[in-house]
């Protein structure tokens, strides 16, 4: 279960080393104006909002559109909810060993403050998720990249998403129940077990994050349990994907784009494909406040 949210976290790979920042210059190549794109992180610990604010908001000033992933604000909440459920009749209750649904009901009761049968029908890979993000620091209100979406949006920029709601889901839906039921079991084991070291986990990739450290991401964010379609579907697709409609946004406006920092490197990343595509790609530095 550790590792889980930190793939969804960052969902990073890479097969070659690049740092500098997590802010890139996009121009050339039919981009009248410079554009640029920012790597986030879908948290709320006030660490990863000291960024330098001229230098970053300088960049969004200068931009007349914003994009992320997916506009969160335009989904649909009963989409949402609908996403994160599994197929009408399945019960992790039946689906699961009796041991094992009594370790979560357990586990629920303690993190939760419910009994597992509260969320019997949920898609096992969500609940993963949900309950390894009640342990984490909620300085802010919102994640970064919803907060830089309400400062657009206050600017009254145009926004757009690079992908749409669903190509999410796909991805996570390319992990059978099944596989999702023995994510969740061999998580909630070593948390019984006292092994479960996910805090830990999570400031070190945290700090490489701060640190521009990319292999350390990888190295951390690493987890073979997660099949390798998943890989493909959450990582390398979407990239695809989020390129192609990042091209299509900045060259009828200039673009501040906010994506996962796991997309932008490797030779599969969208730095890497808007390099392909013949654009230039330039890292921005900046410096972290109180670090």
């Amino acid at each position: 279960m550790k590792k889980i949210i930190l793939v969804l976290i960052f969902a990073f790979t890479a097969t070659f080393s690049f740092s500098q920042s997590l802010l890139w210059k996009i121009s050339g190549n039919g981009i009248k104006e410079p554009s640029y794109i920012y790597g986030s992180i879908h948290i709320q610990d006030a660490r990863v909002f000291q960024f330098d604010s001229t230098v970053v908001y300088g960049a969004l000033a200068s931009c007349d559109a914003f994009a992320m992933e997916i506009l969160l604000d335009e989904v649909d909440p009963q989409a949402i909810r609908k996403s994160m459920y599994m197929k009408k009749g399945k019960l992790l209750s039946k689906m699961m060993k009796p041991k094992d649904f009594a370790l979560l009901d357990s586990i629920c009761k303690a993190q939760l403050g419910a009994s597992a049968y509260f969320v019997n029908t949920m898609k096992p890979f969500f609940l993963c998720t949900g309950m390894q993000q009640a342990d984490m620091a909620h300085d802010k209100d919102d994640a970064l990249d919803l907060y830089f979406l309400k400062k657009a949006r206050a600017a009254g920029k145009k926004c757009y998403g690079v992908e749409e709601y669903q190509d999410q889901i796909d991805a996570i839906d390319a992990i059978s129940i099944k596989e999702q039921i023995n994510m969740l079991v061999d998580g909630l084991n070593k948390y019984i077990a006292g092994e479960d070291t996910a805090q830990n986990d999570f400031d070190e990739l945290l700090n490489a994050y701060l640190t521009y450290d990319f292999d350390k991401m990888l190295q951390l964010s690493n987890d073979p349990s997660l099949p390798k379609k998943f890989n493909k579907v959450f990582l390398v697709d979407r990239n695809v994907g989020m390129a192609a409609h990042f091209v299509d946004i900045a060259k009828e406006n200039s673009l501040f784009c906010v994506i996962g920092a796991a997309h932008l490197a490797g030779e599969k990343g969208v730095l890497s494909l808007l390099r392909k595509k013949g654009f230039q790609v330039e890292a921005i530095p900046f410096e972290w406040k109180n670090q």
